[in-house]
């Protein structure tokens, strides 16, 4: 029975080893995979919030400028439209918590008020445009501090004075 020993001994350490190896590689895996799903929710948040901030540039620049009435509200959609913002807040919804959703739907809702006054014909010199400006403004940085939560990014504090 001593001869026994010797391969059992062998055979109890290969499993062991294998074991481990495997046992690593799938953490390694799954901390990779991690990175991986992190990375594409930054990126899909930068999309989304570079894309927003050019619709308020771009309406804030259509609502200071002198047009027709009917040319205001065709620039208005047509800038809502080109900046995707439909597409990316879709891509969102697949790959976004739901902690993060509610303020990315927020912000776009408020995008979307701004482009309904700007093609109003609410200039920036109105209490209407001015109150949708700041509602943009706070659902935005929802938006964003949301965004920084959920991929662990530390936000500044504000200083009280």
């Amino acid at each position: 029975m001593d001869w026994l020993v010797a391969p059992v001994n062998t055979l109890i350490g290969a499993v062991i080893g294998v074991g481990s190896t495997l046992l690593a590689d799938r953490f390694r895996w799954r901390r990779e995979r991690q990175a991986q799903d992190r990375d594409s929710r930054r990126q899909a948040y930068a999309a989304f919030m570079g894309a927003l901030s050019d619709v308020y540039s771009r309406l804030h620049e259509t609502a200071r400028a002198t047009r027709p009435p009917e040319e205001t509200s065709t620039a208005a959609h047509e800038i809502f439209t080109a900046a995707q913002l439909y597409p990316l807040r879709y891509e969102l919804a697949l790959i976004a918590p739901w902690d993060v959703m509610d303020p990315t739907n927020e912000a776009f809702w408020r995008a979307r008020d701004l482009r309904d006054t700007v093609a109003s014909g609410a200039g920036p010199d109105t209490p209407q445009f001015r109150t949708h400006v700041g509602a943009y403004l706070k659902a935005t940085e929802k938006a964003q501090t949301a965004m920084r939560r959920d991929l662990g990014t530390p936000w500044p504090e504000r200083d009280g004075g």
